[in-house]
């Protein structure tokens, strides 16, 4: 029995580490979140300056594309919460997401 409690204790104090990496990890994506929503809030008033239509269009999608981030925000928080094995996998998955954008954005093609 003792070597059953062993085992439950590690996998306990395991899942509890990679949970609170996990609430760490979406506390900074939340700050990260925020940045970019501000930054997009600003953008989206200097396009509202100029009348021109496409200027209107973009901001709306500038508008569309942080409602959708707040929005997955706050769908991997309940995630996290719920499931956190599940979570360090959606997280690794963002993380990948992240870097391929960031890459594709820099790329000089």
């Amino acid at each position: 029995m003792s070597r059953n409690r062993e085992f439950a204790r590690q996998v306990e104090s395991a899942v509890n580490g990679v949970s609170g990496r996990v609430r760490h990890y979406a506390d900074e994506a939340a700050s990260a979140g925020t940045d970019m929503l501000d930054r997009s809030r600003r953008i989206t008033g200097k396009f509202a300056r100029n009348a021109n239509g496409s200027n209107q269009r973009i901001r709306y999608m500038a508008e569309d594309l942080a409602d959708e981030a707040t929005y997955q925000y706050r769908k991997m928080r309940r995630r996290v919460q719920r499931h956190p094995g599940v979570t360090l996998g959606i997280a690794a998955a963002a993380l990948g997401t992240f870097l391929l954008i960031r890459h594709a954005l820099r790329d000089d093609d």
